[in-house]
């Protein structure tokens, strides 16, 4: 038997034994980001109370418009650095999304969060983070 027989029968066991998607996505390891946004939320969970009533529809297309991912993320810094500190770990956090959002120019005005409120802190950032959390799937 040749070597290159040989090497065929190999390929064909390999593949007989691989394991096989079956018509589903392949599952990677979680992203760092996902590990980001859950320390996020975990950290918010402490130190926020829960958040009262609920987005508006203005509000939750503000948050899942794509073009506005940096600009609403520039907001979510802002209130986090006013409130929390340059050096907080909810800012470092969020600083590292900055360079896998996009950098459209923003054609509407970014989310407004109302000043000293972490209940709508909380609320918009969770809302946000689900419209990251699909667009880093989807790129």
């Amino acid at each position: 038997m040749s070597s290159l027989s040989i090497l065929h029968l190999l390929l064909l066991l390999l593949a007989l034994h691989a394991p096989q998607a079956k018509g589903l996505p392949l599952r990677t390891s979680r992203t760092p980001y996902s590990s980001l946004m859950e320390e996020i939320m975990d950290d918010l969970k402490k130190i926020t109370p829960s958040p009262e009533g609920s987005l508006n529809s203005d509000e939750k297309n503000i948050l899942a418009n794509k073009s506005l991912l940096q600009a609403n993320l520039k907001a979510f810094m802002t209130f986090a650095t006013d409130t929390f500190g340059n050096d907080s770990k909810i800012m470092k956090n969020l600083k590292e999304f900055q360079p896998v959002l996009p950098t459209a120019t923003p054609t509407e005005d970014s989310i407004l969060i109302e000043d000293s409120n972490l209940g709508d802190f909380r609320m918009k950032l969770e809302e946000y983070l689900a419209t990251v959390r699909g667009y880093l799937r989807h790129d």
